[in-house]
């Protein structure tokens, strides 16, 4: 919409966009991100991150879901 504006809001943390030191901290933190989570398919694409988990049974796809999501949070 063209008359649309957003609440203002503090930040607390971050770098300025467009400014060179964002990348790299962004390389930095999801550069072993493969390392934390080895016994999954992980498919990464600029700031994109796909998890890729199969299985025959629903319980323990679940379970190692939320293990790997669990590791990556921790590992990060």
């Amino acid at each position: 919409m063209k008359d649309a504006s957003s609440t203002l809001s503090n930040v607390n943390c971050g770098v300025p966009q467009g400014s060179v030191l964002g990348p790299v901290l962004f390389l930095v933190y999801v550069n072993d991100i493969a390392s934390v989570v080895p016994d999954s398919k992980l498919k990464l694409f600029a700031d994109d991150t796909n998890l890729f988990i199969s299985g025959i049974d629903e319980a323990k796809l679940r379970n190692k879901c939320s293990t790997c999501l669990a590791a990556s949070i921790a590992g990060l």
